[in-house]
């Protein structure tokens, strides 16, 4: 064990040290001074979010490496390098609301910060030609991910329109926007087209939201999903969807019917009962004090205990919430 340890962190620390500064990207700066100098240069900033560990971010460092890049880069941005493993960069982009879930990644702001279009860079785009397109791309007033979402925004509802803004609308954190998107996507589909390869990505790349019927067809035909794609994907597919709809905002608002049908789904998958209430247990509670039936609440408190002592902390979190309306001094309602 030992050995394989030290094995697998030589072959970090070989990837590590492989991405040394890329002569076609400029050194990093501040947030702050790279916006101030893109004002003034008048020029989009190009962030690539890699991470040392990735093996396909490695393949892409070595082709943007190319003369020809730089020399494209030089001209038309400031083009810096955003390692993610380092924590503060992470605060970065979330300042920026922009959510990346892979590397690497393109992400093309406005030289005021405005996130212009986010891309994310597969195989099939590790070339010069592939790179070079991608950044055209990516600063045409008409093309970019942006200027798609002004034209939603202004009425267009071509399917593939809506696919590229669901997905742009998921990395920049656009939630409401998001849902609206996928939802008018599904009324543009088909019945009989639910089940498509194109569907099963936009599940898997840009829903955030589990009441929509693209959805609906995917979680009561898993085991024909389970038969064409890898059953444990499927199944984080679908589980990262519905547990997104939990932990919105908006799950407040959910009927008892809305969210009985999420924890039945959750069933479906294979999560266990127990599993499946103490996810819900936050939820529940909040929406039981937000009607004003805090007798309610701590019925529901108690019975999740099953009669056992609540340990401390949780105690003292139920307590907070339970007396958060009324005279914070009264003694705490649980035993």
């Amino acid at each position: 064990m030992t050995r394989t340890l030290s094995i697998i962190g030589f072959l970090v620390t070989i990837s590590l040290a492989s991405f040394g500064q890329n002569p076609s990207f400029k050194k990093w700066e501040t947030p702050e001074a790279i916006f101030q100098r893109a004002i003034k240069e008048k020029k989009p900033i190009l962030l690539e979010a890699f991470l040392p560990t990735c093996s396909h971010c490695l393949a892409y460092d070595k082709t943007l490496r190319s003369p020809i890049i730089k020399n494209y880069l030089d001209k038309n941005f400031l083009a810096y390098q955003l390692d993610l493993s380092k924590r503060e960069n992470g605060l970065f982009l979330r300042k920026q609301k922009i959510y990346i879930p892979s590397t690497p990644s393109f992400i093309i702001l406005s030289p005021e910060g405005k996130t212009w279009h986010v891309e994310i860079m597969g195989e099939e785009l590790n070339s010069v030609p592939g790179i070079l397109k991608t950044l055209q791309l990516a600063t045409d007033p008409k093309q970019r991910d942006a200027a798609k979402l002004a034209r939603y925004q202004a009425g267009d509802r071509q399917p593939d329109l809506l696919l590229s803004t669901a997905f742009y609308t998921r990395v920049t954190m656009d939630t409401i926007q998001n849902m609206a998107i996928v939802n008018d996507y599904a009324k543009s589909e088909a019945v009989e087209n639910y089940g498509s390869e194109l569907n099963f990505l936009l599940i898997q790349k840009a829903m955030l939201d589990s009441d929509n019927p693209i959805f609906s067809y995917f979680i009561n035909h898993l085991l024909t999903y389970y038969a064409k794609y890898d059953t444990a994907m499927v199944k984080q597919m679908a589980e990262n969807t519905l547990m997104s709809s939990i932990f919105a905002s908006r799950a407040r608002k959910y009927s008892p019917e809305r969210i009985e049908s999420i924890k039945k789904d959750l069933g479906t998958l294979g999560i266990p009962v127990k599993q499946i209430a103490m996810r819900f247990i936050v939820l529940e509670v909040l929406i039981d004090l937000d009607q004003a039936d805090s007798a309610k609440a701590i019925a529901r408190i108690n019975a999740f205990y099953e009669g056992k002592p609540i340990p401390e902390k949780e105690k003292a979190f139920w307590c907070k919430q339970l007396t958060r309306k009324g005279d914070t001094t009264s003694p705490c309602p649980l035993p």
